[in-house]
Formats: structure tokens, sequence, C-alpha cells
């Protein structure tokens, strides 16, 4: 049977593809998480000279901007389920040579040839099932780098909604010990695993749900019914801090 339809309204691939030209000016956090991931890869030199680094949910190119001019060989195929962000990456770097454009879905990607390496920024968190889609990518190349935020992420606002007896709209995120298991069970060897804690100021819950919505980032959780959010605005009346962990990691998988 066919799987969901992720280009429903409502789903990521609808909303983030309807803030696709306002992505680059905005999405803060993805840019920082791309800086730290590109900056890994170069610092170890993890990404392989030939063959093809598939990059899935690409975006407008934040992490590809960083890392695909930069190839000596091979060929860069850059993914996404929202047929719009791919087309804002396109109009900003479709002059590289070795860089190629596919829409993908990155649940169950199906490449034309077997990647060297797949590399995704802040976008796996994304897929129905996270450690799952870790597991599967990680079988399908010899090199897996991705950045995801981890389960504990923004505990300040799920903490205010447990405080007056509700869930957030938040989706939730995997732990470490998941994407772990996960790597394990498909035989790839960690050689990068870093957490990183941001904290950002808000000077209102209005502001920080907008961020999530600027930038596409606001399909909730499945099953959630929005609700007043009088006493947040009463709680966080003088600016809201919130956490964000991060994880990035560099896997070797078996040759094959």
């Amino acid at each position: 049977m066919p799987g969901p339809d992720r280009r429903q309204p409502g789903t990521p691939a609808r909303c983030f593809g309807a803030r696709a030209t306002d992505y680059d000016r905005r999405a803060d956090l993805q840019r920082h998480a791309a800086a730290r991931l590109a900056g890994l890869l170069v610092e170890t030199e993890s990404l392989p000279r030939r063959g093809l680094v598939a990059e899935i949910g690409c975006g407008t190119g934040l992490l590809t901007e960083l890392l695909a001019p930069g190839l000596a060989a091979g060929q860069w195929l850059a993914t996404d389920i929202a047929p719009e962000m791919l087309a804002a990456c396109r109009a900003k770097l479709g002059g590289l040579t070795r860089l190629s454009f596919a829409v993908l879905d990155g649940e169950r990607p199906v490449f034309a040839k077997r990647p060297a390496a797949i590399v995704s920024n802040m976008a796996l968190q994304w897929l129905g099932d996270p450690p799952a889609a870790v597991a599967r990518l990680a079988r399908q190349a010899s090199l897996l780098a991705f950045s995801l935020p981890l389960a504990g992420s923004f505990p300040e606002w799920e903490q205010a909604f447990a405080a007056m007896g509700r869930t957030s709209g938040l989706r939730p995120m995997p732990t470490e010990a998941a994407v772990r298991e996960a790597l394990a069970s498909a035989g790839a060897g960690i050689a990068v695993w870093e957490t990183e804690e941001l904290c950002r100021f808000f000077p209102n819950p209005r502001r920080f749900v907008e961020s999530f919505r600027n930038i596409g980032a606001d399909s909730p959780r499945p099953g959630y019914r929005p609700a007043p959010i009088k006493p947040l605005l009463r709680r966080f009346a003088n600016g809201l801090e919130v956490t964000v962990r991060i994880l990035y990691c560099i896997a070797r998988g078996k040759r094959k």
C-alpha cells in the first residue's frame, strides 16, 4: 500500500514550501547548525573525494552552499520533499557544475546509484520515525552525517503547558539513545557525536510561536488541537528563554 501523502495541507512539506521565500532570512537556528555540521565534516575530512553526496532536506541550501562548492570531484545531489524549497536552492546555487537537484521524500529515498555519503541538516526530525530513518539512511551509504534537535529541547515551553494540564503542539523529538541504537542496528560506527545546547530569548510567547511559523516549521504533532494560550502570555509576560538541544553526528557504515 502507498504511504501517506506528505504533500497534504498541514504537513511539513506544505508548511515549509509555503515559506520558501522567507526561509533564508529567518532560519537562524538552521543556519547555525549547518555551519557547525559543515565545520565538523571539514575538520574531520569526512566527505568522500569521489562519488555521490546526497543531501536529504536541503531546504534553500544552507548546508549545500557551505560544502558543495568545495567538492574536488564527484557530485552533490540536493533533495527536498518541498518543490518550492528545491526551487529556491536551485535559484541560489544552480550555477555549480557538480550540483544537481531532485524532489525526494527522505522517509524512504530511492537513489539512481548508491551514494558515497548522505548528509542532512535539521531535517530528519520531520520524518515519521526519525531513528528508523537514520538506520535506513546509514545502510544506504558509507558515511552519514546529520544534525537534528533532540528530545528535551524547549523544556521551558513544555513545562508551561504541563502546568496547565496540557501538552504542547511541538512534535516529539528523538532521544540520544534511540539514535545510537538506530546506528548500531545498521552496523554504523560513530566517528563524531557532539551535542550542543543553545538558549534563545523571545520577548513573548507569540514571537516564539512565530519563529516556527515564519520558516514553515509549524506543522504540529499528530492529533494536536489548538487552545487559548492566555495563561502562557501571563506566565511569560517578561519574555521567554528556551533551550534547544542539537545533535551533530558523523557515522560510518559498512562498505558494500
